[in-house]
Formats: C-alpha cells, sequence, structure tokens
C-alpha cells in the first residue's frame, strides 16, 4: 500500500485508507474465519487496537526491543502455529494433510531431478466404484512408468490391521494394511505407501512402525512428523519404493528372490534410520555442549581481565559487580555461537 494514498482529512478528524491487498498469511486467515458481514467491523477494529499498540509506551518499547530479534518473529510463528493446528482438529485436516505430503513429494522429486510425475486425485473416483482411496499418484519416470499410490492418514483411528482383518466382518473398520490394497487396486498402482503422522497415531501403529515399515501383501508404512515439519522418513521411503519399482518392471527379475531382497532391505533401511536418530541427537547435545562451552569461555575472560586491573588503587567496585552480574560479553558470545551452530545446519 503506498504511503501517499493515505489521506487525511484535518477539519473532519478522519483516515481514508485506500483499497488494498494484504499478502500476510495471519491477517488472511484471520478474516477467512469472519463471517462477511462482521468483516469491516473487524477492519476498523485491528486499526484501532494497532494504533494503541503502536502507539502505548510500554507495548511500543517492546515492539521496539524486539524488531530486531527472535521474540516478535517467535509470537507470530506461534499464532500461525495455533491456527494450524485448530484447522488440523477440523475437517480441513485431510485436505491439509494429503497437501503437505504432495508437496513434499514434488520437492523430493525436483531435488533429485527425477522425471517422476506427481499426481493429486483430490476428489476423483478410481477404478473401484464410488471409491476415492489414494489421495496422490505418483508416475516413476513419467507417463507410462510403473505406479506408487499413496493414501494419507492422519487419523490415530486407523489401527494396524492385517491380511486377516475381513472386510465383510460386522463393525470392521478401516485399517493401514486394508488401506494399502484399496488404494493400490482403485488407482491401478503396481505398489502402495500410507502416510502417518506421528501425533496422530493409533497404538497398534505406533508398536509396529518406527520410520518406515514393510507390511507383507500391502506395501509400505511411512511416518512423518507435521509439527515439527519433517518430512525426512518420506525420502527413505519412496527412494526404496522407486528402486523397488523399477526392479520389479524389469522381466529377467525373479519375483522370489526380489521378495527376499526386499525384506533385507528393509532391515536396513530401519537400521539405517536409527543410527541417524542416534547421530542427529549426538549432534544437538554436541551443539549445547559448545554453546554453553564458549558462554563459560566468555565468563572466565571477562573475569581474568577484570582481575588484571584491581590492585590497591583501583579496588573492586560496585560498578564492576553490575557488570559482571549482566554479563553482556557472555550474552553476544552465546548467541554468536548459537548463530555459527545455525549456520552449520543444527539447530539449537
Amino acid at each position: 500500500m503506498s504511503k501517499n494514498a493515505i489521506r487525511i482529512d484535518q477539519i473532519n478528524e478522519t483516515v481514508t485508507f485506500p483499497e488494498t491487498v494484504v499478502t500476510d498469511e495471519l491477517v488472511r486467515l484471520l478474516f477467512d474465519d469472519t463471517p462477511t458481514a462482521e468483516r469491516d467491523e473487524l477492519y476498523d477494529l485491528i486499526i484501532r487496537f494497532g494504533a494503541f499498540a503502536y502507539m502505548d509506551d510500554r507495548i511500543g518499547a517492546f515492539l521496539s526491543s524486539t524488531a530486531d530479534d527472535v521474540g516478535a518473529k517467535f509470537e507470530y510463528l506461534k499464532l500461525l502455529y495455533a491456527e494450524r493446528q485448530r484447522s488440523m482438529a477440523t475437517a480441513e485436516k485431510g485436505a491439509l494433510a494429503e497437501k503437505d505430503v504432495e508437496v513434499a513429494f514434488r520437492e523430493l522429486v525436483a531435488s533429485r531431478s527425477w522425471n517422476d510425475l506427481v499426481e493429486p486425485t483430490g476428489q476423483t473416483g478410481g477404478v473401484l466404484k464410488g471409491n476415492k482411496t489414494g489421495d496422490v499418484v505418483i508416475h516413476v519416470g513419467g507417463h507410462g512408468g510403473p505406479r506408487l499410490v499413496v493414501e494419507v492418514k492422519f487419523d490415530k483411528s486407523v489401527a494396524l490391521g492385517g491380511a486377516e482383518d475381513a472386510k465383510h466382518d460386522k463393525n470392521r473398520t478401516d485399517t493401514a494394511w486394508s488401506q494399502l490394497v484399496e488404494a493400490g487396486a482403485n488407482r491401478e498402482a503396481a505398489l502402495s505407501l500410507i502416510v502417518f503422522d506421528r501425533g496422530s497415531l493409533h497404538t497398534s501403529v505406533k508398536s509396529a512402525v518406527q520410520d518406515v515399515a514393510w507390511l507383507p501383501g500391502a506395501g509400505l508404512a511411512v511416518l512423518v512428523d507435521t509439527e515439527m515439519g519433517d518430512f525426512s522418513n518420506l525420502e527413505v521411503a519412496y527412494g526404496f519404493a522407486r528402486g523397488l519399482l523399477l526392479a520389479a518392471s524389469r522381466p529377467d527379475i525373479n519375483a522370489e528372490i526380489l521378495s527376499v531382497v526386499v525384506s533385507r532391505a528393509m532391515t536396513e533401511v530401519q537400521r539405517c534410520l536409527g543410527v541417524r536418530k542416534h547421530v542427529m541427537s549426538i549432534m544437538k547435545s554436541a551443539q549445547l555442549m559448545m554453546v554453553d562451552l564458549e558462554q563459560s569461555n566468555a565468563a572466565l575472560e571477562g573475569i581474568s581481565e577484570m582481575l588484571a586491573t584491581v590492585s590497591a588503587e583501583n579496588p573492586l567496585g560496585q560498578s564492576d559487580l553490575l557488570t559482571l552480574d549482566q554479563g553482556e560479553d557472555v550474552r553476544d558470545a552465546r548467541k554468536r555461537t548459537e548463530k555459527e551452530m545455525k549456520e552449520l545446519g543444527g539447530s539449537v
């Protein structure tokens, strides 16, 4: 919005704002949740409250002190996270989950420069009458290549299940196993993959799937962590599934031998994921130790410099104790080290 476009009427003591377009996500979410008839009133309230907050000395001082720091950004992110969590608890949950997974696959394919085609099915039915199971279909190598179907289930009511759970049984509900089989048939895919969120897991899935698991006769089960924005397990699972599909499409490979290889490969995949977790934990601990070490080192340097100036003519005074208590050099050292750790790719 151009500053010059805002008109101030000194006589009538009014301010006129031009028609504006705001791209801020939080503002969009707020107005989207407000009935159309109430949006003008909401706009007026936001202008008034914003003006008060900006002009109030205490709030203004707070905003000024955090403008270039993490404080204001953190508060903003907390609001966005709260709104996201609200959405994930409503009917929007399924659509949001499917979109997140679709985007993660697209980014993965692009990062590897593969020609794979990622297609969301949305509300489109498959070959089974009235059936929409199978949220994303991936064509390995492009159109005409082997298909992988992805079902997204961020639902803690979905149990692991197995071949013994017959569809015709009374009161039977969908399971991970049945959804994999159904998705594969409905989307005519050679392999099925189901994605779960760590925050919405049935106990049976939680005990059987640590990161990535092979469900014999059905397909792959994968865990992601939407709260942490961690979709890294998809990379491992998709790499495995892709290799399997390309191998299975070769006529010279014996299906029984391939089955043995798949079983062994999944064991190694799970082992690698377990080692990765340990490595990440060690790296995080090392980063925290480095920050603490630099903080203590800066404190000791400050104390040494202070003591070096002490003499009969220059004894320790209250100002020295105040400097020691405030420890600005120590805080600066900690911030500097935390920044260096983040630049190295970690989070402290």
